[in-house]
């Protein structure tokens, strides 16, 4: 790979079936033209498609007259090259019938990215998937590089996108055996085949909406990774090949030719159905995540955009060592060189033993005035202490400790979050089984005292049952022997009356 910002557009491969320009084949340079209305542009390319909403990238203005696509560019080079024996011709008359037939549809295919950091080494990453959507005869493409990250607060994971839109790409190079950087360690060789993306502007990253990108300790490199490769302008694309049927391949391999240097206005356009950030995340949106590249605009052509360097190289604070962790370098005392200790390795002899410690005592007599007279010019006038670190260092410790706080309110909010419903979870339950308790009990006691008074109510009805049978039976018996004996008292009454009448007879019979 070349460097982002040193990089030139590279021939078309020889698999790729493309056709030189016009003015490539002439040797003239091809007209300026004024950019015309995007609306009109667009209609008459894609046939009344509605354009991708302003988080999109806007599709380069204007066309050169000839290369319209539509057959035009075959006549005039037909007639303009009719008395030439240039080899070129038959490659200009064969231009990609099949590239106007090129369909892709290739999802989440798992692929190793390989990119140039900012000190040109070669960095690669893996459990990243791509896909591939290119319609030459809807004009519509869009490349998709995706992982499934996990995000604090969050149990499932959300698939963060980088968009390579075609307005950007200014050239696509296929190879059909290309080993990774890991091929040696994975898998045998000539397994991958190779799509190497050179683009005008950096992929769009695209983050869930209103949600902090907090991402969880397992996906944290991963998402790292897709920021850096947000921020450059040429990336490798490693797919193995045994997956894809031929006719994949085939089509893969029409990809340079499509996307060719010399036929920007022939080119597909965003496809905005797959690209559209409000259809994202269910719904609920995506944006743009802020990298730092320059987006282009709606007048910016692909010249302009391809001649703006984007400085993506974040600014990082100098590693200390554990001997100067304490100081910047800008304050590290530098000896000079006619100060320095003499080297001692020498062999001297014994009458050079004065000279050398006269001399060691004048050099450290020297150095220890310097010192003062470097600290008293450094605090004069500053009624402050000192700072051990610059602004820059300052600002981005500032922002590193600022982030960290963030990072961990976020983590005690979710977790106190989560302790509080848990607790309040745990709260209802033991309330709601104290009602219960108390209500089981309330109403088993109702029912014992219900019992109870219904047991005494039988029993005092029972007894009073018993009682008055007892009273009657004794009531009538008392009453049977006041009869009997009633009964018993006429009958000896009767008797003595007719004792006595008797006695009363002899008596007088006897006078």
């Amino acid at each position: 790979m070349v460097d982002s910002a040193t990089h030139t557009s590279p021939p078309p491969p020889s698999s790729s079936r493309s056709s030189p320009s016009f003015h490539s084949l002439f040797g003239t340079s091809p007209p300026s033209h004024p950019n015309h209305d995007d609306n009109d542009h667009n209609d008459a390319i894609d046939g009344g498609h509605d354009e991708p909403s302003p988080t999109q990238p806007f599709s380069s203005p204007g066309e050169v007259s000839g290369f319209n696509g539509d057959g035009s560019l075959r006549d005039e080079l037909t007639d303009s090259l009719a008395n030439r024996d240039d080899d070129n011709l038959s490659a200009v008359l064969d231009s990609s019938d099949d590239e106007r037939h090129c369909k892709i549809n290739l999802s989440d295919r798992e692929c190793v990215v390989a990119w140039k950091d900012a000190e040109h080494v070669i960095r690669h990453a893996t459990k990243l998937k791509v896909d591939l959507h290119v319609d030459t005869g809807e004009q519509r493409a869009l490349f998709v590089i995706h992982a499934a990250i996990y995000l604090k607060g969050s149990s499932h994971d959300y698939q963060i996108r980088l968009f390579v839109y075609p307005e950007n790409i200014r050239s696509i190079e296929f190879e059909r055996n290309a080993d990774p950087p890991t091929a040696h360690l994975e898998a045998p060789p000539n397994m991958h085949m190779r799509l190497r993306f050179l683009m005008t502007q950096p992929p769009s990253l695209m983050i869930p909406k209103d949600r902090p990108l907090s991402p969880k300790e397992r996906s944290r490199d991963l998402l790292e990774t897709l920021k850096t490769l947000a921020a450059v302008q040429e990336l490798d694309l490693y797919l193995n090949k045994f997956p894809f049927v031929p006719e994949h391949r085939e089509q893969l391999s029409l990809l340079p030719g499509i996307f060719s240097s010399t036929k920007r206005c022939a080119r597909p356009k965003t496809d905005f159905l797959r690209s559209n950030p409000q259809d994202m995340y269910k719904g609920r949106g995506a944006v743009i995540y802020e990298t730092g590249a320059t987006a282009v605009g709606p007048n910016a052509t692909w010249a302009d955009s391809a001649s703006k360097d984007v400085d993506t190289t974040e600014q990082v604070a100098p590693a200390y060592t554990k001997d100067g962790s304490l100081r910047s370098p800008a304050q590290v005392i530098i000896t000079p060189p006619d100060r320095k200790r003499r080297r001692t390795s020498e062999s001297r002899s014994p009458s050079d033993v004065g000279k050398r410690i006269l001399t060691t005592l004048s050099d450290l007599q020297n150095r220890v005035q310097r010192l003062e007279k470097m600290l008293a010019d450094s605090t004069r006038g500053n009624d402050h202490t000192p700072c051990r670190y610059d602004s820059e260092e300052q600002e981005h410790i500032i922002g590193h400790l600022g982030d960290k706080i963030d990072n961990d309110m976020i983590d005690v909010r979710f977790e106190l979050e989560d302790k509080l419903f848990d607790e309040t979870q745990q709260l209802v339950l033991e309330k709601v089984e104290e009602q219960q308790s108390q209500l089981r009990k309330e109403m088993e006691e109702g029912w014992l005292d219900e019992i109870r008074q219904e047991i005494k109510k039988e029993l005092k009805a029972e007894l009073r049952r018993e009682l008055a049978a007892e009273v009657k039976a004794e009531l009538f018996k008392d009453m049977a022997q006041a009869m009997m004996r009633a009964a018993c008292g006429d009958v000896g009454g009767k008797s003595g009356g007719i004792g006595s009448s008797q006695s009363t007879q002899s008596t007088d019979s006897t006078q």
